[in-house]
């Protein structure tokens, strides 16, 4: 298989799909995580594509071999939460991409995005453990700006606040 990839902006039949299949092949084999955390992405993933407005916010994917092989969306609906700027959501690449480049040209993307429209911040949540997200989130100039225990997806584990304001 070629690690050829394209990124196109916008909604593709079968996003949800594979978007959700791309984060629970990953995290349920690496993390152990299960049906509450795949029903999140597919609820929250789904949720967000119908209110999608393509003035504020941006789905872009990662297609390789006519396949979604990634995905990087910026969400500028905070839905009650706290932080200033576009939340990143459903970054991930598939294994076959993963270590491509295709992230690094994604989130160049994304920075570039919020640099025009929201004067660079963007915010994100994760968890602790995940070393190369770390690597390329610092490489953007994001921040760790806290850090607590808590089940958000469907196990205990660290969760991480990461905020990019320049």
């Amino acid at each position: 298989m070629s690690t050829d990839f394209e990124i196109v902006e916008g909604y593709r039949p079968g996003a949800v799909g594979a978007i959700t299949a791309h984060h629970i092949n990953y995290y349920a084999s690496a993390w152990g995580f299960g049906l509450p955390f795949e029903t999140k992405v597919a609820i929250e993933c789904a949720s967000f594509l119908q209110r999608y407005d393509d003035q504020l916010d941006r789905v872009w994917l990662v297609i390789g071999d006519d396949r979604i092989e990634g995905s990087l969306i910026l969400d500028h609906d905070a839905a009650g939460e706290q932080h200033d700027g576009l939340h990143l959501r459903w970054f991930i690449m598939s294994d076959r991409l993963r270590g491509s480049g295709s992230g690094r040209a994604l989130m160049q993307k994304a920075v570039d995005f919020a640099d025009e429209t929201a004067e660079g911040r963007i915010w994100l949540t994760t968890f602790r453990g995940l070393a190369a997200a770390r690597r390329l989130y610092k490489d953007f100039g994001f921040e760790l700006a806290g850090e607590v225990e808590g089940v958000t997806w469907g196990r205990t584990v660290h969760e991480q606040l990461w905020i990019r304001s320049p």
